[in-house]
Protein backbone atom coordinates (compact mmCIF):
# COMPACT_ATOMS: atom_id res chain seq x y z
CA UNK A 1 0.00 0.00 0.00
CA UNK A 2 2.84 2.59 0.96
CA UNK A 3 3.78 2.01 -2.87
CA UNK A 4 0.51 3.15 -4.16
CA UNK A 5 0.53 6.04 -1.88
CA UNK A 6 3.64 7.22 -2.63
CA UNK A 7 2.71 6.72 -6.41
CA UNK A 8 -0.18 9.24 -6.13
CA UNK A 9 1.97 12.06 -3.77
CA UNK A 10 3.25 14.12 -6.91
CA UNK A 11 -0.18 13.86 -8.40
CA UNK A 12 -1.65 15.14 -4.97
CA UNK A 13 1.13 18.08 -4.16
CA UNK A 14 1.05 19.62 -7.51
CA UNK A 15 -2.83 20.15 -6.73
CA UNK A 16 -1.55 21.77 -3.48
CA UNK A 17 -2.83 18.78 -1.34
CA UNK A 18 -0.74 17.38 1.30
CA UNK A 19 -0.40 13.37 1.57
CA UNK A 20 -0.08 11.76 5.24
CA UNK A 21 0.33 7.70 5.05
CA UNK A 22 -0.10 6.28 8.31
CA UNK A 23 1.25 2.49 8.63
CA UNK A 24 2.18 -0.19 11.09
CA UNK A 25 5.67 -1.23 11.65
CA UNK A 26 4.89 -4.40 11.16
CA UNK A 27 3.44 -5.61 7.62
CA UNK A 28 -0.35 -6.36 7.70
CA UNK A 29 -1.05 -9.37 4.97
CA UNK A 30 -4.40 -9.45 3.81
CA UNK A 31 -5.91 -12.16 1.85
CA UNK A 32 -6.71 -10.93 -1.78
CA UNK A 33 -5.26 -10.26 -5.73
CA UNK A 34 -2.49 -7.50 -4.60
CA UNK A 35 -2.91 -5.90 -8.34
CA UNK A 36 -7.06 -5.17 -7.10
CA UNK A 37 -5.90 -4.07 -3.58
CA UNK A 38 -3.26 -1.52 -5.43
CA UNK A 39 -6.56 -0.47 -7.93
CA UNK A 40 -9.27 -0.48 -4.55
CA UNK A 41 -6.33 1.98 -2.80
CA UNK A 42 -5.63 4.15 -5.96
CA UNK A 43 -9.04 4.72 -6.83
CA UNK A 44 -9.86 5.97 -3.02
CA UNK A 45 -6.76 8.23 -3.21
CA UNK A 46 -8.49 9.60 -6.88
CA UNK A 47 -11.19 10.32 -5.68
CA UNK A 48 -10.07 12.14 -2.53
CA UNK A 49 -7.43 14.15 -5.15
CA UNK A 50 -10.46 14.86 -7.42
CA UNK A 51 -12.39 16.24 -4.45
CA UNK A 52 -10.11 18.50 -1.99
CA UNK A 53 -8.99 21.89 -3.28
CA UNK A 54 -5.28 23.49 -3.33
CA UNK A 55 -4.50 23.16 0.82
CA UNK A 56 -6.56 20.33 1.80
CA UNK A 57 -5.33 17.14 3.73
CA UNK A 58 -5.32 13.42 2.63
CA UNK A 59 -4.92 10.90 4.66
CA UNK A 60 -3.67 7.10 4.20
CA UNK A 61 -3.82 5.00 7.69
CA UNK A 62 -3.79 1.24 7.86
CA UNK A 63 -4.51 -0.81 11.28
CA UNK A 64 -4.98 -4.27 12.43
CA UNK A 65 -8.05 -4.98 14.18
CA UNK A 66 -7.89 -5.65 17.99
CA UNK A 67 -8.83 -9.31 17.58
CA UNK A 68 -6.71 -9.55 14.72
CA UNK A 69 -9.04 -10.91 12.29
CA UNK A 70 -9.04 -8.07 10.15
CA UNK A 71 -7.21 -4.98 9.06
CA UNK A 72 -8.66 -1.65 8.65
CA UNK A 73 -7.88 0.62 5.89
CA UNK A 74 -8.76 4.20 5.75
CA UNK A 75 -8.63 6.86 3.16
CA UNK A 76 -9.67 10.63 4.88
CA UNK A 77 -9.95 13.91 2.68
CA UNK A 78 -10.59 17.57 4.06
CA UNK A 79 -12.52 17.50 0.86
CA UNK A 80 -16.26 19.17 -0.24
CA UNK A 81 -17.59 16.26 1.86
CA UNK A 82 -21.31 14.80 1.09
CA UNK A 83 -24.77 15.51 2.01
CA UNK A 84 -26.80 12.15 4.02
CA UNK A 85 -28.48 11.48 -0.02
CA UNK A 86 -25.15 11.69 -1.58
CA UNK A 87 -23.82 8.88 0.83
CA UNK A 88 -26.57 6.55 0.45
CA UNK A 89 -25.77 6.47 -3.18
CA UNK A 90 -22.17 7.02 -3.40
CA UNK A 91 -20.86 3.53 -4.39
CA UNK A 92 -23.56 3.56 -7.10
CA UNK A 93 -22.27 3.59 -10.75
CA UNK A 94 -22.50 7.22 -12.10
CA UNK A 95 -22.97 8.95 -9.05
CA UNK A 96 -21.07 12.44 -8.09
CA UNK A 97 -21.79 14.96 -6.01
CA UNK A 98 -22.99 17.18 -8.99
CA UNK A 99 -24.42 20.01 -6.97
CA UNK A 100 -21.98 21.05 -5.18
CA UNK A 101 -18.97 20.75 -7.45
CA UNK A 102 -17.98 22.61 -10.76
CA UNK A 103 -17.78 20.19 -13.85
CA UNK A 104 -14.34 19.92 -13.93
CA UNK A 105 -14.67 17.53 -10.85
CA UNK A 106 -16.32 15.19 -12.69
CA UNK A 107 -15.48 11.99 -14.87
CA UNK A 108 -17.14 8.64 -15.36
CA UNK A 109 -18.35 8.31 -11.65
CA UNK A 110 -17.56 4.46 -11.61
CA UNK A 111 -14.31 4.63 -9.47
CA UNK A 112 -16.22 4.13 -6.18
CA UNK A 113 -18.59 1.41 -7.87
CA UNK A 114 -15.23 -0.20 -8.99
CA UNK A 115 -14.07 0.43 -5.77
CA UNK A 116 -17.38 -0.96 -3.99
CA UNK A 117 -17.07 -4.31 -6.31
CA UNK A 118 -13.82 -5.36 -5.90
CA UNK A 119 -13.83 -5.00 -2.17
CA UNK A 120 -17.18 -7.40 -2.20
CA UNK A 121 -15.21 -10.09 -4.64
CA UNK A 122 -12.23 -10.08 -1.88
CA UNK A 123 -15.49 -10.85 0.72
CA UNK A 124 -14.53 -7.13 2.47
CA UNK A 125 -16.89 -4.03 3.47
CA UNK A 126 -16.34 -0.91 2.33
CA UNK A 127 -18.68 2.20 3.66
CA UNK A 128 -18.52 5.98 3.80
CA UNK A 129 -19.31 8.75 5.92
CA UNK A 130 -19.31 12.47 5.88
CA UNK A 131 -20.10 15.30 8.24
CA UNK A 132 -21.67 17.17 5.61
CA UNK A 133 -21.11 19.75 2.85
CA UNK A 134 -17.24 21.09 3.52
CA UNK A 135 -16.46 18.37 6.16
CA UNK A 136 -14.48 16.04 4.05
CA UNK A 137 -15.30 12.50 3.44
CA UNK A 138 -13.50 8.86 4.74
CA UNK A 139 -13.59 5.68 3.16
CA UNK A 140 -13.15 2.69 5.41
CA UNK A 141 -12.02 -1.15 4.29
CA UNK A 142 -12.47 -4.03 6.10
CA UNK A 143 -10.40 -7.06 4.88
CA UNK A 144 -9.61 -10.00 6.46
CA UNK A 145 -6.22 -10.87 7.28
CA UNK A 146 -4.22 -13.28 5.98
CA UNK A 147 -0.96 -15.03 8.34
CA UNK A 148 0.81 -16.38 4.96
CA UNK A 149 3.29 -13.65 4.28
CA UNK A 150 4.09 -14.79 0.85
CA UNK A 151 1.25 -12.35 -0.67
CA UNK A 152 2.98 -9.62 0.54
CA UNK A 153 5.85 -11.08 -1.29
CA UNK A 154 4.94 -12.80 -4.50
CA UNK A 155 3.17 -10.97 -7.04
CA UNK A 156 0.30 -13.03 -8.51
CA UNK A 157 1.73 -14.56 -11.79
CA UNK A 158 -0.32 -13.51 -14.73
CA UNK A 159 -1.39 -16.18 -17.13
CA UNK A 160 -1.43 -16.32 -20.83
CA UNK A 161 -5.22 -15.46 -21.14
CA UNK A 162 -4.76 -12.10 -19.57
CA UNK A 163 -2.77 -11.43 -22.95
CA UNK A 164 -5.03 -12.84 -25.51
CA UNK A 165 -8.14 -10.87 -26.18
CA UNK A 166 -11.46 -13.07 -25.46
CA UNK A 167 -15.27 -12.75 -25.70
CA UNK A 168 -16.14 -13.16 -22.42
CA UNK A 169 -19.80 -13.10 -21.20
CA UNK A 170 -20.56 -12.10 -17.94
CA UNK A 171 -24.07 -13.14 -16.44
CA UNK A 172 -24.21 -11.77 -12.89
CA UNK A 173 -27.51 -10.25 -10.97
CA UNK A 174 -25.28 -8.01 -8.85
CA UNK A 175 -24.81 -4.74 -10.74
CA UNK A 176 -21.67 -3.44 -8.72
CA UNK A 177 -20.23 -7.22 -8.81
CA UNK A 178 -20.91 -7.40 -13.02
CA UNK A 179 -19.42 -3.50 -13.03
CA UNK A 180 -16.25 -4.48 -11.52
CA UNK A 181 -15.53 -8.02 -13.12
CA UNK A 182 -16.41 -6.23 -16.89
CA UNK A 183 -13.60 -3.49 -15.82
CA UNK A 184 -11.14 -6.28 -14.49
CA UNK A 185 -11.35 -8.37 -17.73
CA UNK A 186 -11.77 -5.33 -20.25
CA UNK A 187 -8.81 -3.34 -18.14
CA UNK A 188 -6.82 -6.57 -19.32
CA UNK A 189 -7.85 -6.63 -22.95
CA UNK A 190 -10.70 -8.69 -23.24
CA UNK A 191 -14.14 -7.85 -24.84
CA UNK A 192 -16.85 -8.09 -22.12
CA UNK A 193 -20.73 -8.06 -22.25
CA UNK A 194 -22.59 -8.11 -19.59
CA UNK A 195 -26.40 -9.35 -18.60
CA UNK A 196 -28.27 -9.25 -15.33
CA UNK A 197 -30.79 -12.46 -15.67
CA UNK A 198 -30.73 -15.35 -17.12
CA UNK A 199 -33.13 -14.66 -20.00
CA UNK A 200 -31.22 -11.44 -21.09
CA UNK A 201 -27.94 -13.48 -20.98
CA UNK A 202 -29.59 -15.92 -23.16
CA UNK A 203 -30.19 -13.67 -26.03
CA UNK A 204 -26.97 -11.85 -25.19
CA UNK A 205 -24.69 -14.94 -25.91
CA UNK A 206 -26.71 -15.78 -28.94
CA UNK A 207 -25.68 -12.08 -30.42
CA UNK A 208 -22.41 -11.99 -28.75
CA UNK A 209 -20.89 -15.71 -29.48
CA UNK A 210 -18.80 -15.42 -26.03
CA UNK A 211 -15.72 -17.74 -25.95
CA UNK A 212 -15.92 -17.85 -22.44
CA UNK A 213 -19.34 -17.32 -19.95
CA UNK A 214 -19.16 -16.38 -16.39
CA UNK A 215 -21.90 -17.39 -14.82
CA UNK A 216 -24.16 -16.77 -11.70
CA UNK A 217 -25.90 -19.85 -10.37
CA UNK A 218 -28.76 -17.59 -8.35
CA UNK A 219 -29.83 -15.49 -11.21
CA UNK A 220 -33.40 -14.16 -11.59
CA UNK A 221 -36.02 -15.50 -14.55
CA UNK A 222 -33.81 -18.65 -15.03
CA UNK A 223 -31.38 -20.12 -12.57
CA UNK A 224 -27.72 -20.08 -14.25
CA UNK A 225 -28.32 -24.20 -14.36
CA UNK A 226 -31.16 -23.56 -16.83
CA UNK A 227 -28.88 -20.83 -18.73
CA UNK A 228 -25.92 -23.48 -18.84
CA UNK A 229 -28.81 -25.98 -20.39
CA UNK A 230 -29.78 -23.96 -23.01
CA UNK A 231 -25.98 -22.74 -24.22
CA UNK A 232 -25.53 -26.40 -24.70
CA UNK A 233 -28.38 -26.91 -27.05
CA UNK A 234 -28.03 -23.59 -28.74
CA UNK A 235 -26.04 -23.84 -32.16
CA UNK A 236 -22.62 -22.21 -32.45
CA UNK A 237 -22.53 -22.29 -28.50
CA UNK A 238 -22.78 -25.77 -27.48
CA UNK A 239 -18.77 -25.53 -26.86
CA UNK A 240 -18.71 -22.26 -25.08
CA UNK A 241 -16.24 -22.52 -21.85
CA UNK A 242 -18.87 -21.76 -19.05
CA UNK A 243 -17.98 -21.04 -15.21
CA UNK A 244 -20.08 -21.42 -12.44
CA UNK A 245 -20.01 -18.55 -9.97
CA UNK A 246 -21.56 -19.16 -6.62
CA UNK A 247 -21.51 -18.23 -3.44
CA UNK A 248 -22.00 -21.70 -1.96
CA UNK A 249 -18.65 -24.50 -2.43
CA UNK A 250 -19.95 -28.02 -1.35
CA UNK A 251 -19.43 -30.78 -3.36
CA UNK A 252 -22.88 -31.44 -4.01
CA UNK A 253 -23.24 -28.04 -5.79
CA UNK A 254 -19.75 -28.20 -7.53
CA UNK A 255 -21.23 -31.25 -8.67
CA UNK A 256 -24.42 -30.55 -10.01
CA UNK A 257 -23.19 -27.62 -12.03
CA UNK A 258 -20.89 -30.27 -13.52
CA UNK A 259 -23.71 -32.31 -14.73
CA UNK A 260 -25.80 -29.11 -15.58
CA UNK A 261 -22.90 -28.50 -18.51
CA UNK A 262 -20.60 -25.50 -16.58
CA UNK A 263 -16.68 -26.70 -17.18
CA UNK A 264 -15.77 -24.72 -13.68
CA UNK A 265 -16.97 -23.45 -11.10
CA UNK A 266 -15.44 -20.75 -8.85
CA UNK A 267 -16.79 -19.52 -5.16
CA UNK A 268 -17.64 -16.09 -4.68
CA UNK A 269 -15.47 -14.34 -3.42
CA UNK A 270 -14.00 -14.59 -6.87
CA UNK A 271 -9.88 -16.07 -6.45
CA UNK A 272 -8.93 -13.82 -8.99
CA UNK A 273 -5.45 -16.03 -9.06
CA UNK A 274 -8.10 -18.76 -9.37
CA UNK A 275 -9.61 -16.72 -12.67
CA UNK A 276 -5.75 -16.36 -14.40
CA UNK A 277 -5.82 -20.17 -14.19
CA UNK A 278 -8.95 -20.84 -15.71
CA UNK A 279 -8.82 -17.94 -18.28
CA UNK A 280 -5.28 -19.74 -19.34
CA UNK A 281 -7.03 -23.02 -19.36
CA UNK A 282 -9.62 -21.86 -22.02
CA UNK A 283 -5.79 -21.20 -24.40
CA UNK A 284 -5.94 -24.65 -24.90
CA UNK A 285 -9.63 -25.87 -24.60
CA UNK A 286 -11.62 -27.69 -27.23
CA UNK A 287 -14.56 -26.37 -27.91
CA UNK A 288 -16.91 -29.67 -27.44
CA UNK A 289 -19.78 -29.52 -24.80
CA UNK A 290 -18.43 -31.49 -21.74
CA UNK A 291 -20.29 -34.72 -20.91
CA UNK A 292 -23.46 -34.50 -19.48
CA UNK A 293 -25.46 -36.96 -16.79
CA UNK A 294 -28.46 -38.14 -18.00
CA UNK A 295 -29.51 -35.76 -19.91
CA UNK A 296 -31.81 -36.15 -22.22
CA UNK A 297 -32.03 -35.22 -25.91
CA UNK A 298 -34.30 -32.07 -27.10
CA UNK A 299 -36.85 -34.40 -29.20
CA UNK A 300 -36.91 -36.45 -26.33
CA UNK A 301 -38.17 -33.45 -23.68
CA UNK A 302 -40.49 -32.04 -26.66
CA UNK A 303 -42.20 -35.74 -27.20
CA UNK A 304 -42.39 -36.34 -23.32
CA UNK A 305 -44.23 -32.72 -23.24
CA UNK A 306 -46.15 -33.56 -26.32
CA UNK A 307 -47.69 -36.48 -24.64
CA UNK A 308 -48.77 -34.61 -21.89
CA UNK A 309 -50.02 -31.47 -23.11
CA UNK A 310 -51.67 -30.02 -26.27
CA UNK A 311 -49.39 -26.89 -27.57
CA UNK A 312 -50.91 -23.84 -28.60
CA UNK A 313 -48.68 -22.31 -31.10
CA UNK A 314 -48.61 -18.37 -30.60
CA UNK A 315 -45.50 -18.01 -32.86
CA UNK A 316 -44.46 -19.42 -36.59
CA UNK A 317 -42.78 -22.02 -35.37
CA UNK A 318 -41.54 -24.11 -31.98
CA UNK A 319 -38.19 -23.09 -31.16
CA UNK A 320 -37.45 -25.87 -28.95
CA UNK A 321 -35.21 -24.96 -25.58
CA UNK A 322 -34.46 -28.03 -23.45
CA UNK A 323 -33.81 -26.02 -20.09
CA UNK A 324 -37.58 -24.96 -19.84
CA UNK A 325 -38.94 -28.12 -20.18
CA UNK A 326 -38.47 -27.96 -16.26
CA UNK A 327 -40.99 -25.26 -16.02
CA UNK A 328 -44.41 -27.14 -15.77
CA UNK A 329 -46.35 -24.05 -17.20
CA UNK A 330 -44.83 -22.85 -20.23
CA UNK A 331 -41.38 -22.19 -21.76
CA UNK A 332 -40.39 -19.38 -23.97
CA UNK A 333 -38.07 -18.73 -26.52
CA UNK A 334 -37.65 -16.53 -29.80
CA UNK A 335 -41.38 -17.78 -30.79
CA UNK A 336 -43.61 -18.86 -27.57
CA UNK A 337 -45.11 -22.04 -27.31
CA UNK A 338 -47.54 -22.80 -24.60
CA UNK A 339 -48.32 -26.49 -23.07
CA UNK A 340 -52.15 -26.52 -21.53
CA UNK A 341 -51.72 -30.01 -19.25
CA UNK A 342 -54.99 -31.85 -18.26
Amino acid sequence: MRHVAEGRRLILEKNGVDLSVQLPSQPVPVVGDRTRLAQIVGNLLDNANKFTDAGGQVTVRLVEEPTGAGAILTVRDSGIGMEPETLMRVFEPFTQAERTIDRSRGGLGLGLALVKGLVDLHGGEVWASSGGAGCGSEFTIRLSLERETRLLTKPIERGASFTERRRILVIEDNLLAAQSLRMLLTETGHAVEVAHNGPDGIEVARRFRPEIVLCDIGLPGLDGYAVARVLREEPGLTGVYIIAVSGYGQNTDQRRASEEGFNAYLTKPIDFKELDRLLTETATYERSPPACVSKPSSDALLAALLSRGKPVLEGVHIAWRPAFAFQSCHFVSSHVVRFIFP
